[in-house]
């Protein structure tokens, strides 16, 4: 079921923290060991960006030094590894003083509750909660993008010589720029209509992609028909339009768009009930998308990867001609893959059946003596049909 959480980056290009001149570096946390435990006063670094840990506003002008930050892996900032807990302190990323001032960082946090501080240039602000803070902090922009499932995304425009954070009930932590982002989909969903919902057996198009809603087998072997519908709550954990899949199954036919893919990968967003998971007509039921990880499916290798409690990514390693998912409460988003190069065709397989047969030497010699621009039976290019063609038909002739 959905967890009560709010994730917040600061877009600006990551806590990529660097300068342009400098190679990108990102306070992870990874680099810490876990359980790593700091109280105010302390000062360290991760993956070379100095941050130290001061007082917590509790509320305006109300200061506290007895809260503590530790290194947790539990995922509850939304990011991938290790991140930060907070706990009724606020830390500062020194980034002029370590790594360079940063243009558009980007940081992931988890909030549980209680009030926030943030802090941009040295302009500190005290918050209820993440939606509190100004527009403008530290002479940049700042606005706040609901990523669902918890999680959301807090942008910063403009150049950041330092940023501090601190909470109650909060966590930390920076997603790596590989985590497939939005930009870089294939299918994103973009084009369909927000208030659109399908019932099973509806047919559409996204993109160019044919697609399918079908009805969700259950596990006694009966069927629901339950809907696909457009959302825009960002539960997969990504920006923009994404589908709900509600008791139904979700089809997409790759090859039918004119090619099969490889290294598909597919953003999902999982709150409970079981799920079923097509590869290239073989199916799976199972009882929830972590089952699915180190299985078989189709000819291809499935890997699973989360990147909060409720979001991660479906990777898919072989061809894919077909893919399927259905779920009880579950988003996708963001389908991507790499095109699979096709063999070119022998030369003189006019039909383009696969083969150099009667066939095609029928057709050639139907066409002999003619001139043609583009034509399958002229299959030098010289612009006509003649005794050089014939010939490479016949010496491909059987294959």
């Amino acid at each position: 079921m959905t967890t009560l959480k709010n994730t917040i980056q600061l877009s600006c290009t990551g806590l990529v923290l660097a300068a342009s001149s400098l190679a990108m570096a990102a306070p992870t946390f990874d680099d810490k060991a876990f359980g790593t435990t700091y109280y105010c006063g302390n000062a360290d670094n991760s993956n070379g960006v100095a941050f130290e840990f001061s007082d917590y506003e509790l509320t305006p002008s109300v200061f506290s030094n007895n809260g503590h930050a530790y290194v947790d892996n539990a995922g509850l900032a939304c990011g991938i590894g290790q991140d930060l807990r907070l706990s009724n302190i606020y830390i500062n990323f020194d980034l002029a003083g370590s790594v360079g001032s940063a243009v558009d960082p980007t940081l992931n946090f988890g909030w549980y509750g209680g009030t926030m501080n943030l802090s941009i240039n040295g302009d500190r602000h005290w918050a209820h909660n993440p939606g509190g803070f100004p527009a403008t902090i530290g002479g940049c922009s700042v606005s706040i993008t609901s990523m669902g499932g918890g999680c959301g995304l807090l942008e910063i425009s403009g150049t950041v010589h330092s940023i501090g954070i601190g909470g109650q009930e909060l966590w930390i932590d920076v997603v790596p720029e590989n985590d497939v982002p939005e930009e870089e989909c294939d299918w994103g969903y973009e084009d369909l209509d927000p208030s659109l919902a399908m019932a099973a057996t509806t047919s559409f198009l996204t993109d160019g992609l044919p697609s399918k809603v079908q009805p969700m087998l259950r596990w006694d072997g009966s069927y629901s028909s339950g809907t696909v519908s457009v959302s825009l709550g960002n539960n997969a954990c990504n920006t923009g339009q994404e589908l709900q899949v509600n008791n139904a199954v979700l089809s997409h036919d790759l090859l039918a768009s004119g090619n099969a893919y490889e290294n598909v990968a597919w953003a999902y967003g999982y709150y409970g009930g079981y799920i079923t998971f097509e590869i290239n007509g073989d199916h799976r039921i199972e009882t929830n998308v972590a089952a699915l990880d180190g299985q078989n499916i189709g000819g291809c290798d499935i890997s699973i990867v989360p990147i909060s409690p409720n979001c991660g990514w479906i990777k898919v390693d072989g061809i894919v001609e077909t893919i399927a998912i259905g779920g009880q409460e579950l988003f996708m988003d963001c389908l991507k893959g790499d095109e699979v190069e096709s063999d070119p065709a022998t030369p003189g397989d006019i039909d383009e059946d696969g083969d150099v047969d009667i066939n095609d030497l029928m057709s050639l010699i139907a066409a002999y003596g003619s001139t043609c621009s583009g034509c399958p039976e002229d299959i030098d290019g010289d612009g006509d049909v003649d005794i050089n063609d014939l010939m490479i038909l016949l010496g491909n002739y059987g294959s």
